[in-house]
């Protein structure tokens, strides 16, 4: 599964110039933990976690009170973390997640060039290992039976590996199916065995 199937689209952003106040009330109403700074030209130039934003607002563990002018001169780009770890929308999940414990990651922006696409976090990976494998076929059936009309094609999931019954090995279709089976969450893999 990749990047494009499990990420959060369109991504809340902010802009260098965004107060860190500013940045703590988007944290509070959008309820991502963390938030991408983009430039102009809505470029990724950084990220700004809640953990960023807290020390900005407490310099001292213990709620020590920040003087009134570090409060209102503090920005995104002052307090953001730069370079960030970005992937596009083809990587694995299991890079993403590998990614995240590593470098204690709590969101990668997922980029086409410097554009963000979308975000992926720790709660949209925990997303997938939670689902079960009949959520999964029922989602997966719902999408063929939108496609290819109800009853036509039928699916079997077990630990993520979907079988779609009723396609003939010349069904030219057989690709199609397959694709929208993989858009599934949860999906590690598609079998199409010959009727």
């Amino acid at each position: 599964m990749q990047a494009r199937h499990v990420m959060s689209s369109p991504v809340t952003t902010v802009d260098r110039s965004t107060s860190v106040d500013e940045c703590l009330r988007v944290v509070g109403t959008s309820g991502f933990t963390v938030l991408p700074v983009v430039d102009e030209q809505k470029h990724l130039v950084g990220i700004v976690s809640e953990g960023d934003l807290l020390r900005a607002r407490f310099r001292e563990l213990g709620g020590a009170e920040p003087t009134a002018t570090t409060q209102d001169e503090a920005t995104a780009g002052d307090v953001m973390s730069s370079p960030v770890v970005a992937m596009t929308a083809d990587a694995e999940v299991s890079e993403l997640a590998s990614a995240m414990l590593r470098s204690r990651l709590r969101g990668i922006p997922i980029v086409h060039d410097h554009d963000i696409l979308g975000i992926v976090t720790r709660p949209d990976l925990i997303a997938i290992l939670t689902t079960d494998d009949d959520q999964i076929a029922k989602e997966v059936q719902h999408r063929l039976d939108i496609y290819g009309g109800a009853g036509r094609w039928r699916v079997n999931v077990a630990h993520g590996s979907a079988t779609i019954f009723g396609a003939t090995p010349e069904d030219p279709e057989r690709n199609v199916i397959a694709a929208l089976a993989e858009t599934v969450p949860g999906i590690t893999e598609v079998h199409i065995p010959p009727d």
